[in-house]
């Protein structure tokens, strides 16, 4: 991809460009891939990768902070990925976000619900529970409370299924790849969503 391109969207470009002035993200923040193993990227059949450390900028990467996700996912083919209606300031007329709530169905496991944005690719469910689907599909990610890892699928009408594991594509062998949060972040139940959204 190269260096971060603030050329492809002059709207971005300013955001991020303020943020980096500002100093309000440094190379911690970015709170993906915290051991520095690669597992920053998710993978679409119809798309292919998708990146959630966009060429190492912590600027644009994909942020957990108390229980909700912020930032962006980049994909050569679809174009940038918004993990909030925050990134865009477009809150007051579509709220949207991905978020991390208590699973109720696995002891040791928190789940990624809510929706993200793509301009060229529509919506990007992460779990059936956000649409009320799971009785006819039962998909969605998992993020493990111990390690930050991530495992699963989510949908998106445009781009298929998104795997964010290797292992659940059975995959690792040949192809290693997956998502890890810090997983100090997850560390404070205090600040997980345990249902929706609490204050």
């Amino acid at each position: 991809m190269g260096a971060f391109p603030l050329q492809r969207s002059p709207v971005l470009g300013r955001m991020l460009a303020l943020v980096v002035l500002c100093g309000a993200v440094d190379a911690t923040a970015a709170g993906v891939d915290p051991d520095g193993l690669g597992l920053h990227h998710a993978w679409a059949e119809n798309v292919g990768w998708i990146d959630a450390l966009p060429d190492g900028q912590p600027a644009a990467a994909l942020t957990l902070q108390d229980g909700l996700l912020s930032g962006w996912l980049w994909s050569s083919n679809a174009g940038w990925i918004s993990a909030g209606c925050g990134n865009t300031e477009s809150c007051t007329d579509v709220d949207y976000r991905l978020r991390l709530e208590t699973d109720p169905d696995a002891p040791g496991f928190l789940r990624l619900v809510g929706m993200a944005w793509s301009e060229n690719a529509g919506w990007i469910v992460a779990h059936c529970a956000t649409t009320d689907t799971c009785a006819q599909v039962d998909y969605g990610l998992q993020v493990h409370a111990a390690t930050g890892v991530v495992e699963g699928f989510a949908w998106s009408e445009n781009l298929g299924w998104l795997s964010f594991s290797c292992a659940d594509t059975g995959s690792c062998a040949t192809l290693d790849f997956g998502l890890q949060f810090d997983a100090a972040e997850l560390s404070r139940p205090d600040l997980i969503f345990r249902n929706g959204f609490e204050g």
